[in-house]
């Protein structure tokens, strides 16, 4: 599946970094959430890392592999699932990025633009990211690199949720995951 087929806005999810206890529980409510509201879930697999191999003539997003669909069966039982049911990975596409000015470096944000142009080709609205801090500098990044693409360019709109087993997010008393892995 390439561009969005429907007449239906689509958002895509993905779990980057370590896993955290009730993880299926976080990614099932994302998308139950959308799903409701009439929105088509994607959920890319493995976190970025086929977002950051993406290059459109030589390797296209591929369904099964690289991203599902997912339908409400999917979500049924999920959240008792163990695991993570979209896998997860290291792979950082912000991690060339030390400050504001490297977001003006064309090879410094090569990564970010596979990420954006990986997400336009699926006619991905929005992107709903579960990490730890790196994965919320990233999806910062994301949103400060299409902040300097040419006007009328499409945006797809970011959100993050925290998510770290040892609770260093500052300002955030306590995520997901957390409790569990204290108390067992």
């Amino acid at each position: 599946m390439s561009a969005n087929a429907t007449s239906m806005p689509r958002v895509g999810v993905l779990f980057s970094g370590g896993p955290a206890p009730a993880a299926n529980a976080v990614i099932g409510a994302v998308v139950s959430s959308f799903r409701r509201a009439g929105w088509e879930a994607i959920g890319f697999r493995h976190g970025y890392s086929g977002l950051v191999a993406y290059e459109a003539d030589k390797r296209p997003l591929v369904e099964g592999t690289d991203y599902v669909v997912f339908a409400d069966r999917d979500l049924r039982g999920l959240r008792n699932d163990r695991g993570i049911v979209i896998g997860t990975s290291r792979a950082n596409p912000g991690k060339k990025i030390r400050g504001p000015k490297d977001l003006e470096d064309a090879e410094r944000t090569s990564n970010l633009r596979r990420v954006y142009d990986g997400l336009r080709s699926l006619g991905i609205e929005a992107l709903v990211s579960i990490g730890g801090d790196d994965t919320l500098k990233t999806a910062n990044f994301l949103y400060e690199f299409q902040n300097r693409l040419p006007a009328g360019s499409p945006r797809v709109k970011v959100v993050h949720v925290p998510k770290t087993i040892d609770n260093d997010y500052r300002g955030i008393d306590f995520t997901f995951g957390f409790f569990t892995a204290v108390d067992v």
